[in-house]
Protein backbone atom coordinates (compact mmCIF):
# COMPACT_ATOMS: atom_id res chain seq x y z
CA UNK A 1 0.00 0.00 0.00
CA UNK A 2 2.53 2.36 -0.43
CA UNK A 3 2.43 5.66 -2.79
CA UNK A 4 -1.62 5.62 -2.46
CA UNK A 5 -1.57 9.04 -0.17
CA UNK A 6 -1.85 8.21 3.42
CA UNK A 7 0.96 11.10 4.40
CA UNK A 8 -0.64 13.74 1.63
CA UNK A 9 -4.19 12.90 3.69
CA UNK A 10 -2.63 13.46 7.09
CA UNK A 11 -0.89 16.76 5.57
CA UNK A 12 -4.80 17.93 4.11
CA UNK A 13 -5.85 17.14 7.74
CA UNK A 14 -2.87 18.76 9.32
CA UNK A 15 -3.38 21.67 6.83
CA UNK A 16 0.02 21.33 5.89
CA UNK A 17 1.17 22.20 1.86
CA UNK A 18 0.91 19.30 0.08
CA UNK A 19 4.12 18.55 -1.38
CA UNK A 20 4.18 17.71 -5.55
CA UNK A 21 7.06 15.31 -4.00
CA UNK A 22 6.49 11.92 -3.31
CA UNK A 23 9.07 10.43 -0.37
CA UNK A 24 8.11 7.74 0.73
CA UNK A 25 7.55 7.06 5.09
CA UNK A 26 9.72 5.25 6.41
CA UNK A 27 8.70 2.95 9.18
CA UNK A 28 6.05 5.51 11.15
CA UNK A 29 5.27 8.99 11.50
CA UNK A 30 2.88 9.78 14.51
CA UNK A 31 0.96 13.18 14.77
CA UNK A 32 -1.32 15.11 17.01
CA UNK A 33 -4.91 16.54 15.88
CA UNK A 34 -7.17 17.91 17.67
CA UNK A 35 -10.85 16.20 16.54
CA UNK A 36 -14.23 17.06 17.52
CA UNK A 37 -12.40 18.97 20.55
CA UNK A 38 -10.32 15.98 21.43
CA UNK A 39 -6.86 14.89 20.80
CA UNK A 40 -5.79 12.44 18.98
CA UNK A 41 -2.80 10.76 17.83
CA UNK A 42 -2.40 9.81 13.99
CA UNK A 43 -0.42 7.13 13.26
CA UNK A 44 1.27 7.07 9.55
CA UNK A 45 2.35 3.40 8.56
CA UNK A 46 5.17 3.43 5.50
CA UNK A 47 2.94 1.31 3.11
CA UNK A 48 5.85 -1.02 2.15
CA UNK A 49 6.24 -4.51 3.20
CA UNK A 50 9.27 -4.52 4.98
CA UNK A 51 7.36 -2.60 7.17
CA UNK A 52 4.52 -5.03 7.99
CA UNK A 53 5.87 -6.55 11.10
CA UNK A 54 5.40 -3.37 12.94
CA UNK A 55 1.33 -2.93 12.20
CA UNK A 56 0.26 -5.81 14.37
CA UNK A 57 1.07 -4.33 18.00
CA UNK A 58 0.01 -0.45 16.82
CA UNK A 59 -3.11 -1.38 15.50
CA UNK A 60 -4.16 -3.32 18.69
CA UNK A 61 -4.44 -0.01 20.44
CA UNK A 62 -6.15 2.20 17.35
CA UNK A 63 -9.36 3.44 18.35
CA UNK A 64 -10.26 3.81 14.06
CA UNK A 65 -8.50 2.53 11.99
CA UNK A 66 -8.53 3.79 8.25
CA UNK A 67 -7.29 1.68 5.28
CA UNK A 68 -6.06 3.86 2.47
CA UNK A 69 -6.30 2.76 -1.35
CA UNK A 70 -5.60 4.63 -4.47
CA UNK A 71 -8.56 3.31 -6.02
CA UNK A 72 -7.58 1.57 -8.42
CA UNK A 73 -8.74 -2.42 -8.85
CA UNK A 74 -5.27 -3.53 -8.60
CA UNK A 75 -4.34 -1.03 -5.44
CA UNK A 76 -8.00 -2.64 -3.95
CA UNK A 77 -7.02 -6.11 -3.93
CA UNK A 78 -3.52 -5.53 -2.05
CA UNK A 79 -5.72 -3.30 0.46
CA UNK A 80 -8.23 -6.30 1.21
CA UNK A 81 -5.08 -8.71 0.94
CA UNK A 82 -3.92 -6.11 3.79
CA UNK A 83 -7.28 -5.77 5.79
CA UNK A 84 -7.52 -9.48 5.46
CA UNK A 85 -4.16 -10.26 6.73
CA UNK A 86 -4.21 -8.09 9.96
CA UNK A 87 -7.67 -7.75 10.67
CA UNK A 88 -7.26 -10.16 13.66
CA UNK A 89 -5.32 -7.40 15.15
CA UNK A 90 -7.84 -4.90 15.18
CA UNK A 91 -10.28 -4.03 17.97
CA UNK A 92 -11.69 -1.01 16.84
CA UNK A 93 -13.89 0.13 13.90
CA UNK A 94 -12.10 0.06 10.41
CA UNK A 95 -13.15 2.51 7.50
CA UNK A 96 -11.29 2.94 3.99
CA UNK A 97 -10.66 6.06 2.24
CA UNK A 98 -10.53 5.61 -1.56
CA UNK A 99 -8.13 8.20 -2.84
CA UNK A 100 -7.13 9.96 -6.38
CA UNK A 101 -10.73 10.45 -6.54
CA UNK A 102 -9.51 13.13 -9.27
CA UNK A 103 -7.84 10.89 -11.38
CA UNK A 104 -9.87 9.60 -14.37
CA UNK A 105 -9.25 5.97 -14.04
CA UNK A 106 -10.61 6.35 -10.58
CA UNK A 107 -13.23 3.53 -9.31
CA UNK A 108 -15.77 5.83 -7.04
CA UNK A 109 -16.16 5.19 -3.49
CA UNK A 110 -19.40 3.18 -4.14
CA UNK A 111 -17.73 0.52 -6.04
CA UNK A 112 -14.30 0.41 -4.03
CA UNK A 113 -16.72 -0.24 -0.81
CA UNK A 114 -17.93 -2.76 -2.43
CA UNK A 115 -15.11 -4.85 -3.36
CA UNK A 116 -13.82 -3.91 0.16
CA UNK A 117 -16.58 -4.54 2.28
CA UNK A 118 -16.40 -1.56 4.78
CA UNK A 119 -17.50 1.69 4.73
CA UNK A 120 -15.34 3.42 2.11
CA UNK A 121 -14.96 7.68 1.33
CA UNK A 122 -13.87 8.99 -1.70
CA UNK A 123 -11.08 11.60 -1.40
CA UNK A 124 -8.84 13.25 -3.04
CA UNK A 125 -5.56 14.50 -0.68
CA UNK A 126 -4.44 17.17 -3.18
CA UNK A 127 -7.18 19.01 -3.02
CA UNK A 128 -6.93 21.71 -0.54
CA UNK A 129 -10.82 22.25 -0.52
CA UNK A 130 -11.75 18.62 1.57
CA UNK A 131 -9.70 19.35 4.08
CA UNK A 132 -12.99 20.31 5.72
CA UNK A 133 -14.76 17.21 4.92
CA UNK A 134 -11.47 14.54 5.81
CA UNK A 135 -11.95 16.59 9.32
CA UNK A 136 -16.12 15.74 9.20
CA UNK A 137 -15.10 12.39 8.11
CA UNK A 138 -12.67 11.31 10.60
CA UNK A 139 -14.58 12.90 13.21
CA UNK A 140 -18.15 11.29 12.38
CA UNK A 141 -16.37 8.40 12.70
CA UNK A 142 -14.68 8.52 15.76
CA UNK A 143 -17.84 9.27 17.79
CA UNK A 144 -19.82 7.10 16.09
CA UNK A 145 -20.45 2.75 17.05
Amino acid sequence: MSSVGKSSLLSLLQGREISKERIPTVGLEIENSILDGKKVNIWDFGGQERYHFMWQDFLRGAGLAVLVCDSTEENIKKTKDIYDKFSRYLNSKVIAIANKQDLPDALSAKKVQKKLGMRTYGMSAIRLDLRDRMREILEYEINTN
